[in-house]
């Protein structure tokens, strides 16, 4: 279609000239693509390795062993089964949205606002960006509480305070921060080897609880551990560790709920709910891969088979160490030793001490980058203006972001409390994976013509179950809770509304609303009751392309308004432009 003002010839050649610049702006995109593949990561170094490494951080070390105390083996493999079956769920949503399109930097957000919109992607992409850096603080703690254990004498403050926990917090917080601001890619190379080290502790946890006591070494069989609930009177206490016996497998299966505790004493007893918050932040790193989508090579191939992967291996450990945790110790061995995981580990409880202490060090490393780089990619959508400032050109470091995520961890270290942590970041982990299971089944239901995912191990009612599960964990944990997290969506959703109305994505509620009136028109039938009738009038006008505003300009507008005030609102005005 061409305007009549132009000649035949001048309209041909101007719209060779324009084809002929985007075929040249295509092909020097894909020479910058192919000469930057090198220096992108693969499935193993880009998803394996950093899923791994944010999964299995400091609550494996620190709570795991109290939980199964708590709870006994048989409540605390369900516990673990329920949290690792939603995640495993929204893995493979997060698989099939994955594989449905070329994805560029943001990872989930970006899945999440090109298929519910920007303005949802929005306020659910900002809310798992605090539960990042919310997690950064959530590693440290847990650092600081290792190093506390293994050091009780080299404290700055009383060993087992709260302040001397927010002391020695600050003091990691700025050396995490400074790491990160020095460049983020040689942290996270730096995260490769720290995985190693996991790897290597959890081998020396199941050799040495296994194995059961030595007679050299610190895991002899008994041992003294301090009840602190007095702080100016603690008491020692005597527990032992006895390796693999069927008595224990008998004395640990049921829960302890009302059992006398002094790891971690708290003015409440623990129950099932209580602790199902208190571990879901252990299973949320399924979602590292992903937000890693822009250093990827192929990140379509690569976030399935890697996400995947990670989460079935991470799942594996975490259910076999409820039943090694529970038929190697008694039960008040469990409730009492705040780091019986080291205790009976091999050699020495002392390496795997240190090691745990540079694996939270590591995850705390590396959800800072995660959160700085998703702050940058929502703040260049353009979506909400007041975060405008945060946006990078390609290539450069969100500095400025990493600084937003530094102050956000910075308070929630203030905390100092991993029981007071762990469900707020709950929430937010829950909503966005809600939202990621939403996608897909959205996207299936309504037969959307842009849905063709390449993984083919999903469908949409799984989507739908994984959807249940998470809002019923987020009623189940803290309803007041889920109300403020999808309150704060909502306010960010709303602002977000009003800056994205030129955004044109093709999310699926178009495709949800176009399905609506279709159905709806096909209903109508033709004999209408006078009662329900209504105009309808078809206008037909001249239209002349606009090639610099790139639209259409309508020549009889006179007319369409005289068309609008005789259906006065209330019907239909269809508009025919003729171009020629």
């Amino acid at each position: 279609v061409m305007d009549s003002s132009q000649g035949p010839k001048e309209g041909l050649y101007s719209s060779q000239g324009r084809a002929d610049a985007k075929v040249r702006k295509y092909a020097r995109q894909i020479d910058q693509a192919r000469a930057g593949a090198a220096n992108k990561q693969g499935t193993v170094m880009g998803v394996i390795f950093p899923c791994m490494q944010n999964i299995l951080g400091v609550l494996l070390f620190l709570r795991l062993p109290w939980i199964v105390g708590v709870a006994g083996i048989g409540y605390s493999m369900l516990l673990v089964g329920i949290t690792c079956t939603c995640t495993f769920i929204t893995a493979l949503s997060l698989s099939a949205v994955a594989t449905n399109g070329k994805i560029l930097a943001g990872g989930s957000y970006f899945l999440i606002s090109r298929s519910l919109g920007p303005a949802l992607g929005a306020g659910v992409g900002l809310c798992f960006y605090c539960a990042n850096s919310i997690g950064a603080a959530m590693y440290i703690i847990g650092t600081v509480e290792a190093w506390e254990i293994a050091n009780p004498d080299l404290q700055i403050l009383e060993a087992g305070s709260f302040n001397n926990i927010r002391v020695t917090g600050y003091v990691v917080w700025a050396f995490a921060l400074a790491a990160v601001g020095g460049g983020l890619k040689y942290v996270a190379r730096l995260g490769t080897a720290i995985l190693f080290v996991v790897l290597l502790v959890i081998v020396f946890m199941y050799v040495g609880a296994l194995s059961g006591p030595r007679d050299w070494g610190e895991a002899n069989g008994s041992f003294a551990v301090f009840d602190r609930s007095d702080p100016q009177n603690p008491v020692e206490l005597t527990r032992f560790f006895t390796g693999p016996r069927s008595e224990n497998v008998e004395n640990n299966w049921g829960a302890g709920w009302d059992a006398e505790q002094s790891a971690f004493p708290s003015a409440s007893a623990p129950s099932f709910i209580s602790l199902l918050a208190l571990w879901f932040p252990a299973v949320t790193g399924i979602m590292a891969g992903s937000n890693r989508s822009a250093d990827l090579e192929n990140p379509s191939a690569s976030i399935p088979k890697g996400t995947i992967f990670a989460q079935v291996v991470t799942s594996v450990i975490y259910v076999s160490f409820c039943f090694v945790f529970g038929c190697t110790a008694p039960r008040e061995t469990l409730l009492d030793d705040k780091f019986y995981a080291a205790t009976s580990a091999f050699p020495s409880k002392t390496v795997v001490m240190y090691g745990v202490m540079l694996s939270s060090l590591g995850a705390a490393l590396q959800s800072l980058i995660s959160a700085s780089r998703l702050l940058s990619a929502i703040s260049g959508d353009g979506t909400l203006p007041i975060l405008k400032s945060f946006a990078i050109k390609p290539g450069k470091e969100p500095t400025r972001a990493l600084l937003a995520s530094g102050f956000i961890s910075f308070w929630a270290v203030t905390v100092a409390d991993l029981n007071i942590v762990n469900p707020i970041i709950t929430m937010f982990f829950l909503l966005c994976y809600f939202c990621i299971n939403m996608c897909c089944a959205l996207l299936e239901a309504l037969e959307d013509p842009n849905w063709r995912p390449r993984f083919q191990y999903h469908h949409w009612s799984v989507s739908l179950v994984g959807m249940c599960l998470c809002a019923t964990l987020m009623i189940l944990i803290s309803w007041y809770s889920a109300i403020a997290a999808i309150c704060i969506a909502g306010s960010i959703f709303m602002y977000a509304q009003k800056n994205s109305q030129e955004v044109q994505w093709g999310d699926g509620w178009t495709g949800m609303r176009y399905q609506l009136a279709r159905r709806f028109l096909e209903t109508v039938q033709g004999n209408m009751h006078i009662k329900a009738w209504r105009p309808q009038v078809l206008v037909l006008t001249g239209v002349t392309i606009d090639e610099h505003a790139a639209g259409l300009l309508l020549h009889d507008m006179e007319l369409v308004h005289f068309a609008s005030q005789l259906k006065h609102g209330q019907g239909l005005c269809v508009v025919g432009g003729l171009c020629y």
